[in-house]
């Protein structure tokens, strides 16, 4: 009787052991290789599509549940992919219950089933609206890059220089006020890593390249750091629609350039550009004691045309050297 009761008590044991097991071999995944995109369709229904970094090629389901450590059975397993093949957790607006959102991803890995948990914070998730706004960067106020908007005389170390600013030229609509904020980059600073971020958005053919989680990881940075430089922005009046690249600028130096756009009806449009300078405005010289005026020439380029015209000319010389000392000989000949 007694080996009985043993064996039924091990015997319930085990079966709770093996009931919590699903929940003991969790591993939570690490919240870094997880991004996020919302999105709200034509009827307001609103739905997250999660993209986990290590898994975008692994045929996974995943449930959701409000419940920490749920139980698999009361979990509704579904298998998802996105419009590019990948495979991700798609979550429901409506499935979305409490403060906490826990997702359960179930997969096999060397032939072996694993279930991870993963702590999902969905205020974090970047809305496709957004992404499409991050794009759309530069493009929004348009714009031309302009080499010489203007040409300014100053005296530099003593030496009189023509400078030719350039600048960009605003070609939207007239009926509206623009401002705008430059500033220079300078390095590891808020404003470089938006310009890095930028060049990487503005290659197209290399951000195209990119997965759906390489891009809302870029986009997701860019928006807020976007977001967070232009609140501070102090704006300046763009006069002429134009707004010049600094007179001291030196070839290569990079600046950030803000600009906001107010309509009519008060309608503000933001945008970013990108401005790179080629101009080098002067070279020092140690012989500064002299003023010298300092002039735009054209120099004929040494070309084929040019080396027959020089040989030609040689023997035109050459031929009236000879020419002259032969008379100066026949010359000598009748004296005699």
């Amino acid at each position: 009787m007694k080996n009985f009761k043993a064996k039924l008590t091990g015997a319930i044991v085990l079966f709770i052991m093996l009931m919590l097991v699903p929940m003991i071999v969790l591993a939570v995944t690490n919240e870094e290789n997880i991004q996020i995109i919302s999105n709200t369709d034509v009827q307001g229904n609103e739905e997250y599509i999660v993209y986990i970094q290590d898994l975008m090629g692994t045929n996974f389901a995943s449930a959701v549940s409000n419940i920490d450590n749920a139980q698999e059975q009361d979990l509704n397993f579904v298998t998802a992919k996105d419009e590019e093949g990948n495979y991700v957790a798609q979550i429901k607006g409506d499935a979305v219950t409490g403060d906490t959102t826990y997702l359960y991803v179930k997969y096999n890995q060397d032939n072996q089933e694993k279930t991870e948990k993963i702590t999902l914070d969905l205020s974090k998730a970047l809305d496709k609206k957004d992404m499409e706004y991050v794009e759309s960067t530069t493009k929004r106020i348009g714009t031309d890059t302009v080499k010489d908007l203007v040409e300014i005389d100053e005296e530099i170390n003593g030496v009189q220089t023509k400078l030719t600013v350039g600048g960009l030229q605003i070609t939207d609509t007239d009926n509206a006020t623009y401002e705008y904020q430059l500033t220079k980059v300078e390095k590891d600073t808020p404003y470089s890593r938006l310009f890095a971020l930028a060049n990487q958005l503005l290659n197209e053919a290399s951000y195209n390249a990119e997965d759906m989680y390489s891009k809302i990881q870029l986009t997701s940075e860019f928006y807020t750091l976007y977001n967070q430089l232009i609140e501070g922005a102090t704006w300046t009046a763009v006069e002429n629609m134009e707004i010049r690249q600094p007179n001291d600028a030196q070839i290569n130096d990079q600046y950030v350039v803000f600009i906001k756009k107010t309509a009519e009806d008060g309608t503000v449009t933001t945008d970013a550009k990108l401005m790179v300078s080629d101009l080098t405005p002067y070279e020092e010289r140690e012989d500064v004691q002299e003023t010298r005026t300092v002039q735009e020439t054209a120099k004929l380029p040494i070309t084929g045309d040019s080396i027959v015209l020089f040989v030609a000319l040689a023997m035109v010389v050459i031929a009236l050297i000879i020419v002259f000392a032969r008379m100066k000989k026949l010359n000598k000949k009748e004296d005699k």
